[in-house]
């Protein structure tokens, strides 16, 4: 059984204004087994469910959850559905599996975050009014803690559309300072390998935060390109440097994807600066890690949907390499360069659509 029995049987055993010494009574056992059966730490013998499903006029489907475990099923395997798609680009065939399961499962918040995903990943603007729906329905039908994620999601939506007003209301709901919270004073009450893997878990989270401030700062800051270099690289240090405390195996968490936007990125600004070496540098980088993320993106959909990216083209990154930044004009200034010529040569030779 699980954990389905005892809620189930708490429900019912209070909406019929029943004390557990009540239930004792007429099933004929003791207090503590009823006790028991609601904490899940024990179940009643099979013999006598038929006879509480009977006495609760449930059947014994109902009791067990057994209809209830198969629809979170079937809501789990839309999900993998919906990310295997958005992992291979596949948006349109994304967004109608996740209306279509967002239909069939209104209350299931999993479901209509993986809609909102696969909205904002497609086309934000034209989505816009189904994606602010969807994510304040998230936010009302989710407690306080889990909600947080969404509110943080829609923010960002509404100060992309340019609704301030809108972005500064739900800001006023979002928890005011990070040391007023659980988080950083937990590793002062644990021990051994819960209190390892605590600091781990906060590190890589104020990893991905830093990392998200200074994206932010270049985002909109007025920087000139030496700078600008300087912000990336110090994203890369980052993410080299937490890798080796906050994992057992560093080598295995590198993000590749991640690196071969930044390096490619940092050899645009390099190139504007006139640097021909380190254009060529961060050229070869940006490709190197690009043939990793293919290994990867190739087996993304192997573990059905675990490996979640969504991803906004059909084509993958070394396509979008070579198409969307080799092919810049700003490259002409190095295209007649050997080593240039073999990235975009390896680059166009590893391009395909994604799967």
């Amino acid at each position: 059984m699980s954990t389905y029995f005892s809620e189930k049987f708490k429900k019912l055993r209070k909406s019929n204004d029943l004390t557990q010494e009540h239930v004792a009574e007429i099933f004929h056992v003791s207090p503590q087994s009823v006790s028991r059966w609601e904490t899940g730490i024990n179940y009643p013998d099979i013999d006598l469910l038929p006879h509480i499903a009977v006495f609760f006029k449930v059947t014994i489907d109902e009791l067990l959850g057994t209809e209830a475990i198969a629809g979170e099923k079937k809501a789990n395997s839309y999900i993998m559905d919906i990310r295997n798609q958005l992992n291979s680009g596949k948006l349109d065939e994304a967004i109608s599996t996740a209306r279509k399961a967002a239909k069939e499962y209104p209350l299931n918040a999993g479901l209509a975050y993986h809609l909102v995903q696969a909205l904002s990943t497609a086309d934000s603007k034209t989505h816009k009014s189904e994606i602010i729906a969807i994510s304040e329905r998230i936010i009302n039908m989710t407690d306080y803690k889990s909600s947080l994620l969404h509110r943080g999601q829609l923010i960002r939506q509404y100060a992309e559309w340019g609704m301030t007003d809108d972005a500064k209301r739900l800001l006023d709901t979002m928890p005011v300072e990070i040391w007023d919270t659980a988080e950083p004073w937990s590793g002062l009450v644990l021990d051994g390998d819960e209190w390892r893997k605590n600091q781990q878990h906060l590190i890589i989270r104020a990893k991905y935060y830093l990392e998200h401030l200074i994206s932010r700062f270049l985002f909109k800051a007025e920087l000139d390109a030496a700078h600008k270099i300087e912000c990336h690289k110090a994203k890369m240090q980052i993410e080299s440097l937490i890798n080796t405390i906050a994992y057992d195996n560093p080598a295995s968490e590198v993000n590749h994807l991640e690196l071969a936007f930044e390096e490619i990125i940092i050899a645009e600004l390099y190139c504007d600066t006139g640097d021909r070496e380190n254009t060529l540098v961060y050229v070869e980088a940006a490709t190197k890690n690009s043939l990793h993320h293919v290994e990867q993106m190739d087996k993304t959909n192997e573990d059905d949907g675990g490996n979640y990216m969504p991803w906004p083209t059909k084509r993958n990154l070394p396509w979008i390499l070579w198409e969307d930044h080799l092919s810049k004009t700003l490259f002409d200034t190095v295209r007649d360069d050997a080593r240039f010529a073999k990235c975009l040569e390896t680059l166009q030779a590893h391009s395909r659509e994604l799967m």
